[in-house]
């Protein structure tokens, strides 16, 4: 074997550039998880990576590989980054590139690999030069030829209900023939060498968003709006039902934006319903939503309550039934009881007082521990602001240690305390009171496990996947219920208005 870096299991550690070139050398597939000093190689795709290993292994045409970027000046562009990063290298040419734990990807591109290896080894197909797939070789060549002229950026939109992705690639390899025969453009041999063509709606997302920021937003004078609906109990227990409901919702261009079963009591019922506690129907509908759980749904969209209420239809079943009988109170009417199965808001208005009926404001506190804010505040913040949090209270301090071990109170005694204690009070914090519907247990999804190794299985997209450092410097720190929240709140910033 060329390649002659010592080896832990089946991955070859390559540590220096002399190392990397030598990889370079090597014959067949190569798959680098591009990893740095203070994180380590990726342990999420391990057992994925060894399966594979074993598949493809008879031939010895696959090979792994960890790097360190922060020693390897080929690598410096994958330097600070929180994602692991793994390259394909095809006979001394990085190819390809997955960013994130992405292991469906990951299995797809080896397999695709690997057979084309066997393939030209087998005489069946030529090798095809690579040019722009060329990620690393000559890097600053590679940003001054892309800026040496105009690029023609395209959307490439496929109508029917098929993914365009794999079409578009289709199209690349049947053209290469034809590409043969024309002299001017020989060179390139095929359109996957000339264009740069996403393997996956994850990087064609990505992509997107960088050239076209606002691609897929409709402009319109309407505004988004709010409104809540609930599917009473005795329509709820049709399980059927409300799934067909679910999908109406959707496919009636709403958003979900909570939802939440709840079982009234006749005083939440009678607080709701107020302004109809006088009406002859009162007493059958305190009943009905006293029965059993309600779904509640905050859905958005365009002139949010209009439409619902269209959908709806009339409030009285059988008027609904004779004036609009494919509106949901029709459709969903159940046997027996004449008050209709599904509610909406009647105004904007009501709206706004409903869901806060339902989903009333919280507030939490949420913390950017030292390390994490010296390092990743901004981009922290953003994703705060992005969850839809409003930011009501921020101020920028160093805990003392009394402060900390208020915050850790409960887990006094535990062996990782002290520890956790000074790594809160080593650099400033940010501390932030952040508001919304249902603030404590949206930060805390927000924030993901505790465990960031566990985080990056589980919660990808989550804080403490992509910032934290390790299960002690895990970036972010949130409330753990509201009581928590409300005290931890005024052990910070005293008592204070934030409604």
């Amino acid at each position: 074997k060329v390649l002659k870096c010592q080896f832990i299991l089946f991955q070859a550690i390559i540590t220096n550039q002399n190392q990397w070139d030598e990889m370079l050398l090597t014959k067949g597939v190569v798959v680098i998880d591009v990893y740095q000093a203070w994180c380590g190689p990726c342990k999420a795709v391990v057992n994925l990576l060894r399966k594979l290993k074993n598949e493809f292994g008879e031939d010895d045409v696959l090979h792994f590989a960890v790097a360190e970027a922060d020693n390897i000046p080929t690598l410096q562009p994958f330097r600070n980054k929180c994602e692991p990063v793994f390259l394909f290298c095809v006979n001394g040419k990085i190819v390809a590139i997955v960013r994130g734990v992405n292991g469906p990807l990951i299995s797809k591109k080896i397999t695709e690999l690997v057979q084309e290896e066997r393939e030209i080894a087998a005489g069946k197909k030529e090798r095809t030069e690579v040019l722009t797939k060329q990620i690393l070789n000559d890097f600053d060549d590679f940003v001054q030829f892309m800026m040496s002229g105009p690029c023609h950026v395209l959307v490439i939109i496929k109508r029917e209900a098929t993914d365009a992705i794999p079409h578009w690639k289709e199209l690349c390899e049947s053209s290469e023939m034809k590409m043969h025969t024309c002299d001017s453009v020989t060179v390139f041999r095929a359109i996957f060498n000339l264009c740069d063509i996403q393997d996956s709606v994850e990087d064609a997302s990505r992509q997107l968003a960088f050239f076209f920021p606002n691609f897929g937003i409709q402009k319109t004078d309407q505004k988004v709006e709010k409104t809540l609906a609930l599917i009473r109990p005795s329509l709820l227990k049709e399980r059927r039902c409300k799934y067909s409901i679910m999908q109406r919702i959707k496919d009636d261009g709403f958003k979900i934006a909570m939802q939440k079963e709840i079982i009234l009591t006749e005083e939440q019922t009678r607080e709701f319903y107020k302004e109809h506690e006088n009406q002859d129907y009162f007493p059958v509908l305190l009943e009905q939503m006293t029965s059993g759980p309600t779904l509640v749904l905050a859905l958005t969209r365009e002139n949010a309550v209009a439409h619902w209420r269209d959908l709806l239809g009339p409030k009285v079943v059988e008027e609904a039934k004779k004036e609009n009988p494919n509106s949901l109170r029709a459709k969903y009417a159940v046997d027996n009881i004449p008050i209709g199965q599904l509610h909406g808001s009647s105004t904007p208005n009501d709206a706004e007082k409903e869901l806060q009926f339902f989903f009333p404001r919280e507030h939490t506190l949420a913390l950017i521990k030292p390390d994490a804010a010296k390092k990743h505040k901004d981009d922290i913040m953003q994703k705060v602001k992005d969850a839809g949090f409003v930011i009501s209270k921020i101020k920028e301090e160093a805990l003392t240690r009394e402060m900390a071990i208020q915050f850790y109170k409960d887990h006094e005694g535990k062996p990782f305390f002290n520890q956790l204690v000074t790594c809160m009070t080593e650099g400033p914090s940010v501390i932030m009171v952040l508001t919304k519907e249902n603030a404590v247990e949206d930060w805390r999804q927000l924030m993901g496990p505790t465990d960031p190794e566990v985080a990056k299985e589980t919660s990808p997209e989550s804080i403490r996947a992509q910032f934290a450092q390790d299960i002690l410097s895990n970036a972010v720190h949130g409330s753990s219920d509201r009581e928590h929240a409300l005290s931890s709140i005024e052990c910070i910033f005293g008592e204070i208005d934030i409604n």
